[in-house]
């Protein structure tokens, strides 16, 4: 029964400070260091970790005071996340509302300027200018690049971390190219509900198109929420490491599943406020005044489709099914059918579902079209459910084994699955967010290619434009707590900075972490010079500062920069220091050093440590009185310790002037010795008050807290007290 009081107190009371400190400040901040940050009990790398946080995690800010400590120059920020609260260094997090340089946010990538882009759903970059010249490379919709020559035609760019080559100059836009100012017009974009980072686009757009019309629409979804669920369900081509969430193949050919920051940019609505890519929220139900048979026709160009007989089953679709003619065109333009010879429409394939043949089935739309484990191919899975193989009954009109069946019955299918059910532009096909949706959020999802909306309304534009078609309607996402910095597809290249090692002299520094930047070396008075030696914890990165580092000084700071290989930067800097000359005629003992470092001894025990003392900080405190010490640390299993935190039963042996010394460590408080103060430390101490247990002579000196040589009720008080953080021990 007492156990329990403790326990329901304890959270009682971590419950009120966790409501209260969160009340009294809402600051949040982004953990921004791929690798992480470790929450420490106190300001300093001197203190204990109490959990690690994950890149792109949110965390809460209790001040946004820095308080200075050892590790981190730039400071200490006091934070909760979850039930842990602690400090971070506050080089590994970016403020939610700070707008500096590339950052994360919520694990994605944001930048505080449009910068140069490609404006379209992507572009062909070729070794020269000329649409002769090599094939490159394809870059997506919102690549940065560097213009280095603008031609009228042709422009030189460089991109991915020095890359070069040529694109077509109508594809790169600078901010000034795609954006306008105009307080009367933004007064009215925000009386309709948009928000400010959207109106330098629309702006433009009105300038460009005054007889478009912009709706603002709200999906009532938070933008970093709707990213996460759309995380996973959406394919690029693309063999980049931060393109791609992993390098398991998806789908073939070369489909992987997009990360979080290429979701986000192609999710972010902002993106598409161009004269080509808002076509992506257009509405999608028929209108016959300008979705016309000439339309659909000059979409299929010189293709088989642009003849009379396939662009009427197009116009017989649209009527019978209101959904837009334009729309579906652009539709089989997009998933391959102006290729006669097409697998999906040729009528003729060779392909086979379960060992059944699917020549004489046609699924112009890819309905259905994804791998499964019957078969490797897409295509061959949608023509399967063209001939009925699956999905028996589900589509009107099966099996389609005409053309005029797949084209009307595939039409059916995307108006009745989509267009009628709250799905009607693009952009909510491809992203189920809509406030409308028949179906939950982030399923019934037409197309796995995450850029196919933007590479949709790039057919649609070009045709409206062709056709003189003006008065068009779109109705614009709005999410709620969109970044503030501008989404940006992530840095090419392995984003590591980390540093796996530093030695000094071939010993590894004391207590090295990779998250750890600043670091103090102590060493004896007579030393001219030491040798710094660093790896690197990935071979693409390079870094600078180790070698050789001259003493001249009492105290030396060298500086290793690490530089990933997409750019970004961390910086490890070691501060040596000398020791002062010794007195030779009267050399420091052990005993001096200990008692010079706020600890006691007493018959071999070394005791008055405060828990969460890390093996380094102990070891590092000891050297700092007396750099020519040398101390090693184990736990009761004979193992080294270092960074980890000290408990009862450890032990510590000291070296200097040819004496050895070593002492069994009592941490007060902790008498099962696994490093902690808690219930059941304070279980044991009951039972060996009433003679259940006996406690031995470690465990009895750790019981013992108030130091009077007894285990009694007054050490179970103080435990207690001390687990409801009414005390502090040492």
């Amino acid at each position: 029964m007492k156990k329990f009081k403790i326990f329901t107190s304890i959270f009682i009371f971590s419950l009120c400070f966790f409501i209260f400190a969160q009340n009294i400040y809402a600051q949040t901040a982004i953990v921004n260091d791929p690798e992480g940050v470790n929450v420490r009990s106190g300001p300093g790398t001197n203190n204990s970790v109490v959990t690690a946080i994950a890149y792109g995690k949110t965390i809460t800010l209790l001040s946004t005071d820095k308080k200075s400590g050892t590790g981190c120059s730039a400071g200490w920020y006091n934070i909760s996340y979850g039930s842990y609260k602690g400090y971070v260094c506050s080089s590994y997090v970016t403020l939610s509302n700070t707008s500096t340089g590339t950052t994360t946010y919520n694990g994605y990538y944001t930048t505080t300027t449009w910068d140069t882009r490609i404006s379209e759903d992507y572009a062909i970059v070729r070794a020269g200018a000329s649409y002769n010249s090599a094939y490159v490379e394809m870059i997506y919709l919102g690549t940065k690049v560097k213009v280095l020559d603008k031609g009228s035609t042709w422009t030189k760019i460089a991109y991915y971390n020095g890359k070069t080559g040529y694109v077509l100059t109508k594809l790169v836009k600078n901010y000034e190219d795609v954006t306008a100012t105009d307080e009367a017009y933004y007064q009215e974009l925000r009386n309709a509900g948009f928000p400010d980072s959207y109106l330098p686009f629309l702006t433009k757009l009105h300038e460009q198109h005054p007889e478009w019309i912009f709706k603002a629409e709200r999906t009532n979804l938070d933008f970093s929420s709707a990213v996460s669920n759309e995380t996973g369900k959406n394919y690029i081509q693309s063999t980049i490491d931060s393109y791609r969430l992993n390098a398991t193949l998806a789908e073939n050919p070369n489909w992987y599943r997009a990360s979080s920051s290429v979701v986000a940019v192609f999710l972010d609505p902002r993106n598409y406020l161009n004269e080509t890519n808002i076509f992506a929220f257009e509405k999608l139900s028929y209108d016959s005044s300008t979705q016309t048979s000439s339309v659909v026709k000059n979409i299929f160009g010189s293709s088989y489709l642009a003849q009379d007989q396939y662009v009427n089953y197009f116009m017989q679709a649209a009527q019978t099914y209101n959904i837009s003619p334009v729309h579906l065109a652009a539709r089989v333009k997009q998933e391959g059918g102006t290729n006669a010879t097409y697998d999906g429409v040729s009528g003729t394939s060779t392909l086979t579902y379960g060992g059944k043949s699917l020549k004489g089935y046609y699924n112009f739309y890819n309905i259905g079209a994804w791998q499964d484990s019957t078969t490797s191919s897409a295509v061959a899975r949608g023509l399967a459910v063209a001939a009925e193989y699956v999905s028996k009954g589900s589509f009107l009109g099966t099996p389609w084994n005409t053309r005029e069946k797949a084209i009307k019955y595939g039409a059916a299918f995307i108006a009745n699955s989509y267009i009628n059910k709250g799905q009607d532009t693009l952009y909510y096909q491809k992203f189920n967010v809509g406030p409308n949706s028949y179906y939950s959020k982030y399923t019934n999802q037409y197309m796995t290619n995450v850029s196919a909306a933007a590479s949709e309304s790039l057919s649609t534009y070009q045709t409206y434009t062709a056709n003189g078609i003006k008065n068009v309607t779109f109705y614009i996402p709005i999410y709620n707590n969109l970044p503030t910095n501008f989404t940006a597809l992530p840095l090419m290249g392995n984003t590591n900075n980390n540093l796996s090692d530093i030695k000094i002299d071939g010993i590894s520094l004391n207590g090295f972490d990779k998250d750890v930047i600043e670091y103090t070396y102590y060493t004896t008075y007579e030393k001219e010079s030491v040798n710094i030696k660093a790896t690197k914890e990935v071979s693409s990165a390079t870094f600078t500062g180790d070698g050789d580092v001259y003493l001249t000084e009492k105290i030396t700071t060298r500086k290793i920069v690490v530089i990933s290989e997409a750019g970004e930067s961390k910086t490890y800097t070691i501060t040596i220091v000398k020791a002062d000359k010794p007195k030779t005629d009267n050399p420091q003992t052990i005993e001096e050093v200990i008692n010079n470092i706020d600890v006691k001894f007493d018959n071999g025990y070394l005791t008055g440590i405060s828990i969460n003392t890390t093996a380094t900080q102990l070891s590092n405190t000891i050297k700092e009185e007396n750099p020519n010490t040398n101390v090693t640390i184990k736990d009761k299993k004979g193992n080294l310790k270092t960074n980890t935190n000290l408990a009862t039963n450890d032990t510590i042996t000291i070296e200097l002037n040819n004496e050895t010394i070593t002492y069994t460590i009592v941490i007060k408080g902790d008498n099962n010795s696994d490093g902690k103060i808690d219930a059941k430390d304070l279980l044991r101490t009951q039972k060996h008050i009433l003679k259940y247990i006996t406690l031995n002579s470690e465990e009895f000196r750790a019981a013992d807290n108030n130091y009077d040589g007894k285990v009694d009720a007054k050490d179970l008080l103080r435990t207690q007290k001390y687990i409801l953080k009414y005390i502090t021990f040492k």
